[in-house]
């Protein structure tokens, strides 16, 4: 469906033709929500073990890579991708753990780690540093989520979250796909705020609904229908998008589920269980669920962007310096443990490794298209789409396999509602110490900021094209 691009559409123009005697759900109202400056929403994700570095970049003149090809030859997703070659982990001491440490804890926080027991980061990261210094707008300042399901355990507490409100001090992983889906979209009203026992009913509301192939949009199916009469084609449309894509979701989730005997409380999700626990073994992990629960989580991320709901949304695949074994590629090379076989190896002399790596590479850069296909679906309130309005950052833990510090691959996809005056290249102008990533980020999301972490001078990126 083709939207008019210069069409002005405002949440005072929804709410003026809903009136006082319609009831719209509160992602509809935040979708065509608009402020005096915008802010682009933002995506933060951190995948784990490195990347096969010379199957990464692009080579020559152009701008396509063997990992990175369904993400930078999408046609839509494409010339919205960004790349940052040259970043390097920047340390400024002694920081305990090993690699997979510094970076899982330091790539957002621009510090060390420090010993509490374990490697834990010495400060806040960047998405608990910017809810601090934001007032969003939307109904969630941030969401901390990932799939939580290796059959390993975990290696030490400092690797079971990236996000830090400050030393130390983790923001938990929410790992159930089903709260999230319910916090968030799963009622006309957010249930911000809520107590838990008011969100463990509206959360056995919402999985009844599920089970029952119900959407919440079932219950204001007459005032849409109204709401959409009174606007004009191009609104209605665009509201129309909105709702369309929680509806999709809304059926993923619900095929991903068999009922028990009595509907609700005997649930199960059949394809999409995390893991709850602590500490994960293989009885208790079910690695089977994590391609399905990527792919599920991509499209909330989508939605909750789209539809504006949260200001800063940060995503795990894993926990850091995971054991994945990747069984869903089918790949025959792929060996019992990818972390020690395959990821540690890959020097640049083991081929069998560098293709377990590629092919680990290849898939997250599907799931980054597909998210970007997501957002591009989603009409703004204005001109563009919520691809044109985000900023995903796509980063990673590791340079290397072999716990390589040199060479982090950092990945901006979206058009940054403006503040990225131009995408579709990669940045290319030497190295460039970690720092700058959060200086960078700061400055896109508004803060006039000369450094981050423990370097306050730092700058942001150098050859990156921001809007002044």
């Amino acid at each position: 469906m083709k939207f008019t691009k210069n069409f002005e559409f405002s949440r005072r123009t929804l709410l003026r033709a809903a009136g006082s005697t319609l009831l719209v759900p509160t992602f509809i109202k935040q979708s065509f929500a608009q402020t005096a400056t915008k802010l682009p929403s933002l995506c933060l994700m951190m995948q784990t073990n490195g990347t096969h570095q010379a199957s990464f970049w692009p080579t020559g003149t152009t701008f396509d890579s063997d990992i990175l090809h369904a993400l930078i030859t999408d046609p839509v997703v494409g010339p919205k991708t960004t790349l940052i070659k040259g970043v390097n982990l920047n340390k400024q001491g002694s920081p305990v753990g090993n690699g997979h440490d510094w970076g899982w804890n330091g790539l957002y926080s621009g510090v060390d780690n420090i010993s509490k027991g374990a490697p834990f980061s010495g400060g806040p990261s960047l998405d608990q540093i910017l809810i601090g210094k934001i007032n969003f707008s939307t109904p969630f300042p941030n969401i901390h989520c990932g799939a939580v399901v290796a059959h390993y355990s975990l290696v030490n507490a400092g690797r079971a979250s990236f996000s830090y409100s400050a030393a130390a001090q983790q923001v938990p992983v929410e790992t159930d796909i089903y709260s999230l889906y319910t916090k968030v979209f799963g009622s006309v009203t957010t249930t911000t705020g809520t107590s838990p026992a008011a969100a463990a009913q509206a959360k056995a509301a919402a999985m009844l609904r599920l089970t029952q192939r119900k959407s919440v949009l079932d219950a204001v199916a007459t005032d849409l229908t109204t709401l959409e009469a009174r606007l004009g084609p191009a609104e209605a449309a665009k509201v129309d998008a909105h709702l369309t894509a929680v509806r999709q979701f809304e059926t993923r989730l619900s095929n991903a589920m068999t009922p028990g005997g009595d509907g609700v409380q005997s649930a199960q999700c059949k394809s999409v269980q995390p893991s709850q626990t602590g500490v994960l073994t293989t009885a208790e992990a079910s690695e089977a669920n994590a391609d399905p629960l990527n792919q599920l989580y991509m499209e909330f991320i989508a939605n909750a962007m789209g539809c504006n709901m949260v200001g800063v949304i940060t995503f795990q695949f894993g926990r850091g310096g995971d054991h994945y074994h990747y069984g869903w590629l089918n790949n025959p090379l792929m060996p019992a443990d990818f972390h020690n076989d395959a990821a540690h190896k890959d020097t640049g002399s083991n081929a069998n490794a560098a293709n377990v790596m590629i092919n680990v590479g290849q898939y997250h850069a599907g799931l980054m298209q597909k998210l970007g296909t997501k957002l591009a679906a989603f009409p703004a309130a204005n001109a563009g789409t919520a691809l044109d309005n985000s900023l995903v950052v796509w980063g990673n833990e590791l340079a290397t396999g072999p716990h390589g510090i040199q060479g982090y691959p950092i990945v901006f996809i979206g058009g940054a509602a403006g503040r990225l005056t131009k995408t579709g290249y990669m940045v290319d102008v030497g190295t460039q110490v970690h720092q700058r990533l959060g200086c960078t980020i700061e400055n896109i999301m508004g803060i006039p900021s000369t450094g981050f972490g423990w370097v306050t001078n730092s700058g942001p990126f150098l050859g990156l094209s921001l809007a002044t």
